[in-house]
C-alpha cells in the first residue's frame, strides 16, 4: 500500500493542453466540486467555495494572472 501511493506521489503530471473538443459532464462536474467540498481543512472547517469558470472571454481576462499558462486556452471548466 506504501509503495502504490510513492508511485502515485511520484507521478507528478501536469497536463498542459486539453483537447477543446473534450467537455467535463454536468454531472462529473458536480462529482469533483463535491469531493472537493468535503475534503478536510487543516481548521477542520471545510469552509470551501469554489469557483468554476467556463466563459472564454473570462478565461482570456484571467490569463496573465496565471501566468500565461497555455492550459487557460483549451481546459473546458477552469476551477
Amino acid at each position: 500500500m506504501k509503495n502504490e501511493f510513492m508511485k502515485a506521489m511520484d507521478f507528478r503530471h501536469a497536463c498542459k493542453v486539453f483537447d477543446k473538443t473534450k467537455k467535463i459532464s454536468n454531472e462529473d462536474m458536480r462529482y469533483i466540486l463535491e469531493a472537493g467540498r468535503k475534503s478536510p481543512s487543516s481548521f477542520g472547517m471545510e469552509a470551501w467555495k469554489f469557483l468554476v469558470i467556463t466563459n472564454q472571454e473570462l478565461k482570456e481576462k484571467l490569463k496573465p494572472a496565471c501566468w500565461n499558462q497555455p492550459q487557460m486556452d483549451t481546459c473546458s471548466h477552469l476551477v
